[in-house]
């Protein structure tokens, strides 16, 4: 499962979500807030029993070399 999700962290279209962190379960975007705590509760209960991706999403401004 964590294949899939991470795999959709890749592909997906994550532009709107800019500057926060999201949380990934089952496929799909199950939580994103400018906290990281906030986000891992909202997954944790909508994903009970599960490990969610959670990443942050880099300002515009960030540069990955």
């Amino acid at each position: 499962m964590q294949t899939q999700n991470y795999e959709l962290f890749l592909r997906a279209d994550v532009s709107s979500y800019i500057g926060e962190w999201i949380a990934i379960c089952d496929g799909k975007i199950v939580a994103h807030s400018n906290n990281v705590k906030e986000v891992l509760s909202k997954a944790n209960a909508k994903c009970p029993g599960k490990k969610p991706l959670i990443a942050r999403i880099p300002d515009k401004e960030t540069m990955i070399f």
